[in-house]
């Protein structure tokens, strides 16, 4: 089971209120560049190629066999997920459809006398159902989006959640590494997708389970709320220069799912993994990055256009460009930055050790910088490594 010494280790930091620098108004998922590419003129031509048809090739890893595993590995989150469309469907569903397949008489309830017993349990059931790591926090309602939009109907929503539903349980489902090597080929994408259907199968079972303890619960993917500030907040990792958590033993190779509820649990502290430094000395992400879409220099509280959030002290991505590379790349995503980032490591002793450094000191950060391109990790590798 995953616990905070395992994560990383826990230091002051007050969660996502460390990148607050103001008043804070909750974000509306209209302004979503995927929103956007629907409704706003200015990026309609963008949307018309990003949700289009895709045209395999005979190019090296936008061959039919590519597209092919890309679109297999999002059936689960398209087919009964939906939670990149608005949520509230499927497995995300906020209220349990399927009572006739449960074997519990109704009327029970668990009476909570232990909260640290109870995260341990939800821990336990949700890492058994296939999550990589967990996290508890109290929610923070100015992470909930002000309002939900359904790129199906055009409709903007608001998002209101019942008063007592005050904890996440925040799961993080690792992607394939082999798969996001290879980005941006198109089969890179089947990691993105795998990980997002993880998250509807992952996020509605722990939704059930704690139905069926009597209480209410709520499961989300990206829809309803931010998930990389209930991340932090529940000591899941720090916030990198790529805009992405970045989680131990994973880096920023991960998908976030979450599951509000009113059932009384232990909460997480915040955990400090040296990132805001490491990050400031990096850059690796910005300087590869296909469209420069990743900033230079130090954070800065100013958005770059409507698709971020304001109040913030953060690197901001500016989610225009990243969407047109993604359209003109014809995949549903890029992944460089996930592929390049010093963090993003399969699991050795060593990695363990370099990241333990990191986190206890500033003083090797470049040299681990340095070392990262001596050893040639990040490089992208061939699609045809993959398949043979």
């Amino acid at each position: 089971m995953s616990t905070r010494t395992e994560q990383g280790t826990a230091g002051s930091s007050p969660g996502y209120q460390r990148y607050v620098l103001g008043e804070v108004p909750r974000f509306n998922a209209k302004n979503h560049a995927f929103s956007r590419a629907i409704w706003d003129p200015e990026m309609k031509a963008v949307g018309a190629r990003y949700f289009g048809l895709q045209h395999p090739s005979d190019k090296e890893g936008y061959r039919l066999e590519d597209y092919a595993a890309y679109n297999a590995s999002w059936y689960a989150e398209r087919r009964f997920g939906r939670g990149n469309q608005g949520g509230n469907f499927g497995l995300y569903d906020w209220e349990c459809l399927e009572d006739r397949v449960n074997k519990i008489a109704p009327g029970f309830k668990l009476a909570v006398d232990d909260p640290q017993k109870m995260a341990r349990r939800i821990k336990r059931v949700a890492q058994t159902f296939g999550a990589s790591l967990v996290g508890i926090c109290r929610l923070d309602r100015r992470w909930l989006y002000s309002h939900q939009y359904d790129r199906n109907t055009g409709q903007s929503n608001p998002v209101e959640l019942p008063e007592e539903c005050n904890y996440v349980v925040v799961m993080a489902v690792e992607m394939d590494y082999r798969l996001i090597s290879l980005s941006p080929q198109v089969l890179a994408n089947a990691g993105a997708g795998l990980g997002y259907s993880k998250m509807a199968f992952i996020s509605g079972l722990v939704a059930q389970f704690i139905r069926l303890l009597g209480y209410q619960a709520i499961p989300t993917g990206n829809d309803t709320g931010l998930c990389i500030p209930m991340a932090v907040d529940a000591g899941l990792g720090e916030m990198g220069r790529n805009g992405l958590l970045i989680a131990p033993l994973y880096g920023p190779r991960v998908r976030l799912c979450k599951v509000i509820t009113n059932l009384p649990m232990a909460v997480d502290k915040p955990i400090d993994l040296g990132i805001q430094d490491f990050c400031d000395k990096c850059e690796k992400c910005a300087e590869l990055c296909p469209v420069q879409c990743i900033m230079y220099g130090q954070r800065t509280a100013r958005p770059n256009n409507l698709c971020n959030n304001t109040g913030l002290l953060k690197w901001p991505i500016d989610a225009e460009k990243c969407l047109k590379f993604w359209a003109g790349n014809g995949s549903a995503s890029c992944s460089v930055c996930i592929r390049t980032c010093p963090f993003n490591k399969e699991d050795a002793w060593i990695h363990r050790l370099s990241g333990g450094i990191i986190r206890r000191t500033t003083q090797f950060n470049r040299f681990f910088v340095w070392l990262d391109d001596l050893l040639r990790y990040g490089k992208q590798v061939p699609t045809h490594k993959y398949w043979y």
